[in-house]
């Protein structure tokens, strides 16, 4: 018999993981591509281990997409009715909001957002550095919405670009960018040429630290810092990229949009740097995790954005453990399966697949520790739901609030009750093996509107500092 947290799970619509598939398009788009260029501006990244995923991940600018909307906010009174009068109707006024969207370089596919908020810029292929210059990340975003008329940014370290792409240009077209770029109008950038003689460049305009100007949704903007010196540059030019991002370390971009209506509505967004691990499922697959990477893992370093506005931040939900399984992360993962089934037998195939497919896409992280390990409120809330199933074991469920849950698994004892409210750090119970675990730790997952999260997205830059895959 089905209990609740079952039931539950059956109805949870695992996301599409858009951000996977353009990122791993990218990479067989780049990949595939063939053309000739010129120019000694292009930055080439080190072949080591990393650069088996390096061609996706730096093809693509991965700042989470968050689009405009437009809502309805309510007035007190009627236009036509007494002021303050009691009961009267409320009036619905519109207001509108905007986002922020990224685009895989060279594929203009866009990249969708964690649902905390978090934006996880990585360096696009084509950058470039001098030490007049500086250096341009190759992160780019547009500000999206509608009923925008100016759009003010600023960068409280480092500096914004305005990155426009030009195709198809004639030989004369060229030289006129090339004389552009010897005045230093714009910045010298990789030229290509493809087979049938056209040319092509990407047109780099730096703004300095902040820019207001009228909105215009074709417009991409992107992120330079001041680099490191040519010595630095020259020695070890994967290091220097990555010092240069370090530079962002701390700062704030701030976004301000201005509405035709005269409405104002800023957004701010802390910036911190490090290496976002990544997965990849030959070429259907690609996760991307923010600063979560062992020694030896895949990762891409990069930016992690987290919105002032817009983020939940987690507690650690297990005391004495800053560990992550590296055999089972949060995402897609390959399985082997015995004793595949004759497909002569009266089975229901389409069950089948779903469950295999259940089994690939892993929904939360395991924490290792040892058995009896206390395990921690990740936030406050109130505890909905505990029991035990074949899978899970003994678990707990807890409801934090505007459709945000945390599920908590394989725990030896559970010490709440449904109903109880709990407090962020509180003690919920010990880690276990209880359901299908191989060895004791907590199985840990994060809904929002009933759909699975990334949990690794809910904890800030100190707890993600020191996270480690083992």
């Amino acid at each position: 018999m089905e209990n609740k947290y079952q039931k539950l799970m059956k109805d949870i619509r695992v996301p599409e993981e858009l951000n996977d598939r353009v990122l791993c398009a990218a990479r067989r788009q780049a990949r595939d591509s063939a053309g000739e260029q010129t120019g000694p501006k292009r930055l080439t990244r080190s072949r080591r281990f990393r650069p088996l995923v390096r061609t996706a991940v730096c093809a693509a600018c991965a700042l989470a997409l968050v689009l405009g909307t437009v809502r309805f906010d309510p007035v007190d009174t009627q236009p036509d009715g007494p002021v303050g009068q009691e009961n009267a109707p409320a009036v619905l006024s519109p207001s509108f909001s905007f986002g922020l969207t990224a685009y895989a370089a060279g594929t203009g596919e866009s990249i969708r957002p964690n649902a905390n908020g978090g934006l996880a810029f990585t360096m696009g292929d084509g950058l470039y550095w001098s030490a007049q210059e500086g250096y341009y990340t190759g992160c780019l975003f547009q500000v999206t919405g509608e009923h925008i008329r100016q759009v003010s940014l600023s960068l409280d370290r480092g500096g914004l670009y305005r990155s426009q792409q030009l195709e198809n240009l004639t030989a004369e077209e060229m030289q006129v960018i090339r004389e552009a770029q010897e005045r230093g109008e714009i910045a010298p950038t990789s030229i290509d040429r493809d087979g049938d003689g056209n040319w092509s460049t990407e047109k780099m305009t730096k703004l300095g630290a902040s820019v207001t100007e009228d909105y215009a949704p074709e417009v991409y903007y992107g992120i330079w810092t001041g680099g490191v010196s040519e010595a630095a540059w020259a020695e070890d030019p994967k290091a220097a990229e990555e010092s240069s991002t370090d530079q962002l370390d701390g700062a704030v971009l701030t976004v301000t949009v201005t509405f035709d209506d005269g409405t104002e509505q800023t957004k701010a967004y802390h910036l911190s740097t490090g290496r976002l691990r990544v997965t990849c499922e030959n070429d259907s697959g690609l996760t991307v995790l923010p600063q979560l990477a062992g020694d030896n893992e895949p990762y891409v370093y990069g930016i992690y954005a987290a919105s002032e506005t817009e983020s939940r931040w987690f507690q650690w939900p297990v005391q004495g453990s800053r560990t992550v399984s590296r055999s089972n992360p949060f995402g897609r993962r390959e399985i082997a399966v015995d004793n595949e089934p004759d497909p002569e037998e009266p089975i229901d195939r389409e069950q089948l697949e779903a469950q295999l497919e259940k089994m690939r896409f892993h929904s939360g992280i395991d924490i290792p520790a040892p058995e009896g390990e206390v395990i921690l409120a990740a936030a406050d809330g109130t505890v909905t739901e505990t029991g035990f199933d074949a899978s899970h074991g003994n678990y707990l469920v807890i409801d934090h609030g505007d459709g945000l849950q945390t599920l908590y698994a394989h725990c030896r004892n559970v010490d709440v009750q449904e109903g109880d409210p709990v407090k962020a750090g509180e003690m919920l119970g010990a880690v276990g093996k209880t359901g299908m675990a191989t060895g004791p730790h907590l199985h840990f997952e994060v809904r929002q509107d009933g759909e699975i999260q990334n949990p690794v997205a809910y904890f800030d830059k100190d707890i993600r500092d020191i996270l480690e895959m083992k």
